[in-house]
């Protein structure tokens, strides 16, 4: 079993869909995508292999954090 860190820092990688409308003159929209690639670091900036049961959770298993992103009028 790997020793468990204290913080686990995870950078997802994806890329964002922005939408421009000519007839209002302003982003209207954007839709973020997460992609499947992931990397995880410790509170030092070292990798970390998740495969372990690193997440001290009951089961072992990541805990699911949703992508919380705001759209352009929410940024007012």
């Amino acid at each position: 079993m790997a020793k468990m860190p204290k913080e686990i820092k995870k950078t997802t990688y994806g890329f964002v869909i922005q939408t421009w409308d000519n007839f209002l003159k302003k982003w209207t929209d954007q839709t973020f995508v997460a992609g499947d690639q992931c990397e995880y670091e410790n509170e030092k900036g070292e990798s970390v292999d998740c495969d372990d049961d690193v997440w001290n959770t009951p089961d072992g298993a990541e805990p699911y954090l949703p992508f919380l992103m705001r759209q352009p009028d929410e940024m007012k």
